[in-house]
């Protein structure tokens, strides 16, 4: 039998109005409301840091790798703030079984009291969100091998050994601010002020105790002049302050005050302390390559507002891997410009030597950049002032360089008072 097509293009029709008519029902609308946006707070992702290295402590010669800003991650991490060494050898004692003590942990602290040194009341706690500082104690021998053989007065190595029971307790606050105002670290003998301490419990001091003082002959032989005319034993009512880490930058400087260890570092009555950093807790190579994990350098100390320190290198806000540039230069003068208030003149330059030797009371002629005063900051860098910079995290600290004022000579946080020591004195 043959159905015409018209017939049955109707009841195609027939059947698909029935199906539509019976599902109708079943047709869910469109949702038409509006999901609002998640506004609970989360924690830090501290996933983007890699952790030190479990050490069992021993952290002899450790190369870090961690660059997270908060000084807690290293008082709970996998060494418990466990970052002492052993088996250091130190020639300044001629001994290599040193020990090196430093351990962190997590306190509540309030009321500084000046004549102590020390906070009235300190808790230990295990919780992160109570804790105020991170508290190191340490004996400041580094985790390094160090030192320079004893000649007293007058050689061409160390006056005094190292101490080894030298104890130094410093707390590193937690959850810094960053104000738009640096302050300088204090220079009030005998207090003894650092400008960071390392994780391996070794403060850095920049201020120097040799400064232009030409014509002592007289009295203990290491206080006395030498032949730039420099001397040490000086103290804030001084001017024209030797750079001791001078000869990071410009090589080769010559009649220096200041004798170092490899480590830009010596001891000062008996404390061990650095003037530069090269590569404690670094890879050897980080003056001139970057870390071999494409990072940028590990947190290898604090500075005293709780802002951490870095190594050399980091990655910038617009994702590079880049050297840390210090924005200082000196100035660009044949002569230096006197100081009202120097107490022993101003030192000459090898122009003026050549030019006007008759003019100062010494005959060595310092080349611009080896004082304190020989520098300014110009901007010319990638870091501020207090050698500091954010990165590509965000997160805020200080970094190492090679030319002044080679670790954070200023703060832009608030400075905790334990950031220094009591003694050793003032000769």
């Amino acid at each position: 039998m043959r159905i015409k097509k018209t017939s049955i293009f109707l009841l195609c029709v027939a059947i698909l109005l029935t199906l539509f008519s019976c599902n109708d029902s079943a047709i869910t609308p469109p949702d038409t409301s509006i999901t609002p946006p998640d506004t609970s707070i989360t924690s830090p992702d501290t996933s983007i840091y890699s952790s030190n290295p479990h050490m069992n402590g021993q952290f002899f010669d450790a190369v870090l790798v961690n660059r997270n800003p908060d000084c807690r991650a290293y008082a709970t991490d996998a060494n418990d703030g466990d970052y002492g060494s052993s088996l250091i050898s130190d020639l300044s004692n001629g001994i290599n079984d040193a020990v090196s003590n430093v351990d962190i942990h997590l306190v509540i602290a309030s009321n500084w009291n000046a004549s102590t040194y020390d906070y009235d009341n300190v808790t230990l706690t295990n919780d992160p969100e109570l804790a105020t500082h991170c508290r190191m104690i340490s004996n400041m021998i580094p985790n390094h091998n160090f030192g320079v053989a004893v000649t007293g007065p007058g050689g061409d190595g160390w006056v005094k050994a190292i101490d080894h029971t030298d104890i130094e307790v410093t707390y590193i606050p937690v959850d810094p601010v960053r104000t738009n105002t640096p302050t300088d670290t204090p220079r009030n003998p005998p207090t003894y002020n650092f400008d960071g301490i390392l994780l391996n419990g070794v403060g850095i001091s920049m201020n120097s105790g040799f400064c232009y003082n030409p014509g002592v002959t007289t009295g203990p032989q290491h206080l006395q002049s030498n032949e730039a005319g420099n001397a040490s034993g000086c103290g804030p009512q001084n001017s024209w302050f030797e750079l001791p880490a001078y000869t990071i930058w410009h090589h080769g400087a010559e009649n220096m005050a200041a004798v170092f260890d490899s480590y830009f570092a010596h001891g000062y009555e008996g404390t061990y302390h650095y003037h530069a950093l090269t590569h404690p807790l670094q890879e050897d190579t980080d003056q001139t390559q970057p870390p071999a994990n494409g990072d940028g350098s590990p947190v290898i100390g604090f500075a005293p507002d709780g802002f951490p320190i870095y190594g050399h290198w980091f990655i910038d806000a617009n994702n590079q891997l880049v050297k840390a540039e210090s924005g200082y230069e000196t100035y660009a003068t044949d002569s230096r410009t006197p100081i009202a208030t120097a107490l022993h003149g101003t030192p000459p330059t090898p122009w003026d030597i050549a030019n006007n030797p008759g003019a100062f009371a010494s005959d060595f002629g310092l080349e611009m950049g080896r004082y304190k005063e020989d520098w300014y900051f110009a901007g010319t860098g990638n870091l501020d002032e207090c050698n500091g910079a954010y990165d590509v995290n965000g997160d805020y600290g200080y970094y190492i360089t090679d030319k002044y004022p080679f670790t954070p000579p200023c703060t832009f946080g608030t400075r905790d008072p334990s950031f220094g020591k009591k003694s050793p004195t003032m000769p």
